[in-house]
């Protein structure tokens, strides 16, 4: 994982006052990627956004997510049905996806087969069992959309690994990892942007966040991306 942090500023003479509200100081990352998720538990709950399975969902391996962005890491806790997801010898790895609407603009990207306002930009493939059956570190692919605004279908074009992006750990049935927002691959994260996740076995969903109810009006039970507001 790259290193940053920001570091204080200090004025060119040492005896000058350079205390003030606005100086910079270093940077402290609230969430330590490593597998204890006490830290989340530290975390002003107003600020972190959460999904949570809807009990009617089609799709409800996915059991929780939630999502505390800053000024240098978007961070990422979820929990998932191990029975669903429990990798076997003929399954290889068990994918899980991160769609990102990076820019914050709803009327740009796509992908609708699983979220309701398909404007991911974004895809994130990696796996949570990358050595087999050993929970590992999350280190996704990178895919642009390069379909239609707002369309379906797998659409995305590949950019390949981009080192230091994400790193994750965690235990069977809950995950942590972090996004560098300097290393975003498609430019600058917006300070308002919104992200929804899928887990897979062997290739297919199993479980979708955010997810609605299936109804005769919504036979997917897709629901919208989650919206994240960055903490500064």
């Amino acid at each position: 994982m790259a290193a940053v942090a920001l570091v204080a500023c200090k004025p060119a003479n040492p005896d000058d006052e350079g205390d003030g509200p606005d100086d910079e100081k270093e940077y402290v990352q609230p969430i330590k990627i490593d597998g204890n998720f006490d830290d989340w538990g530290k975390l002003d709950a107003s600020k972190v956004a959460t999904a949570k399975c809807n009990p009617d969902a089609a799709k409800n391996a996915l059991k929780i997510v939630k999502v505390y962005a800053d000024e240098v890491y978007v961070f990422v806790y979820f929990e998932w049905d191990k029975e669903q997801t429990n990798p076997v010898p003929d399954v290889d790895h068990v994918p899980f996806h991160c769609y990102i609407n990076g820019d914050g603009d709803a009327n740009t990207g796509g992908y609708g087969d699983e979220f309701s306002d398909a404007c991911s930009e974004l895809l994130l493939e990696g796996f949570i069992y990358p050595d087999g059956l050993a929970v590992g570190s999350y280190e996704p692919g990178c895919h642009k959309w390069i379909g239609e605004t707002h369309g379906t279908s797998w659409q995305w074009e590949e950019l390949g690994e981009v080192a230091g992006l994400c790193t994750g750990a965690g235990v069977p049935g809950k995950y942590e990892f972090s996004i560098a927002r300097e290393l975003y691959p498609l430019g600058k994260l917006a300070d308002n942007f919104s992200i929804g996740f899928d887990i897979q076995l062997d290739w297919e969903s199993v479980g979708v966040l955010p997810n609605a109810a299936v109804t005769d009006d919504n036979p997917g039970g897709l629901a919208p991306s989650l919206q994240v507001t960055t903490v500064k």
